[in-house]
């Protein structure tokens, strides 16, 4: 009777043990038995279930995937980071501008918005024309000398697009702290249309050539992959680069310096197409913008 007895209050103890532990569910696969001290919304503090009298350890919140509590509730620390009030107050609307369309012959002001979350949608109107004007090369047959003129395009494109992203965190100095809610790496379907006329080189008789106009109407969708970052309380940095199909009504260009010959590829300023339309479209780009409220 005493060794039943005995036997009992063991397994009682032990029961009660595995019970009013806390467990810490680590991103690497590990399990931490614990007593949790303290929640933070960058860190936890805990000690070891085993060594109650022990240090206290610290561990960052983005190495947990969450925490089953002694009474078997759970706390996910992604949904922490989801949650709308951590980001209230912060601006969440921004003017946007692209820092390089200027080189490649465009300018470009957009809007972003955000709608929760790691959710934005963002719109953009381009001034084709309104940057450098490219200078085309051309063989002029008929005094055997080479002539250039300038591409000087005129015209526009909108652009319409919805923002999926990751959750706005980042690491400094191995601790993760929620940032702002339009910062973050994102995936980005995005719809463009666009309209201009520019110089062309036309072929005529007698391999002889001349400069021309053309009108082009082009249009695509593409996937677009980036990431932004919120530089103080203001402004906005977003690095992106994107592919997808698009379709125009561009003609081959002539070009006597590189090609010799005719090249159905196509530059159309918001994006440049690969191959003949319809066919793979690309970009790239860099844009700075200003948080409003």
């Amino acid at each position: 009777m005493r060794k039943i007895i005995l036997l009992s209050g063991i397994l009682f103890c032990l029961l009660q043990a595995g019970i009013s532990q806390d467990k810490i569910y680590r991103n690497n696969g590990k399990v931490v038995e614990a007593k949790i001290i303290e929640i933070g919304s960058s860190e936890i503090k805990y000690k070891e279930f085993n060594n109650p009298d022990g240090p206290v350890y610290v561990l960052e919140a983005d190495r947990i995937k969450k925490i089953v509590f002694q009474n078997g509730k759970e706390q996910k620390f992604e949904d922490n980071l989801k949650d709308p009030e951590r980001y209230a107050g912060q601006r969440n609307k921004a003017i946007k501008l692209n820092f390089l369309s200027a080189l490649y012959g465009y300018s470009e002001i957009g809007f972003e918005k955000s709608t929760g979350v790691g959710k934005s949608f963002e719109v953009s109107l381009g001034i084709i024309g309104a940057g450098k004007s490219e200078i085309i090369n051309y063989y002029n047959g008929q005094n055997n000398q080479l002539g250039e003129v300038k591409r000087s395009p005129g015209g526009f494109f909108v652009t319409g697009g919805y923002k999926f992203g990751k959750l706005p965190d980042f690491i400094l100095f191995g601790k993760s702290k929620a940032t702002h809610l339009m910062q973050g790496t994102y995936v980005k379907p995005i719809l463009y249309i666009g309209n201009y006329k520019e110089n062309r080189i036309v072929e005529k008789a007698n391999n002889t050539y001349e400069v021309g106009k053309q009108n082009v109407t082009f249009g695509a969708l593409q996937i677009e992959v980036g990431r932004q970052w919120v530089l103080g309380e203001n402004l906005l940095l977003d690095i992106y680069q994107g592919i997808g199909y698009g379709v125009d009504n561009k003609k081959p260009v002539y070009d006597y310096i590189y090609d010799y010959g005719y090249n159905a590829s196509a530059f159309n300023y918001a994006n440049a197409r690969a191959g003949t339309s319809p066919g793979f479209s690309f970009t790239f780009g860099i844009k700075l913008g200003w948080l409003l409220k």
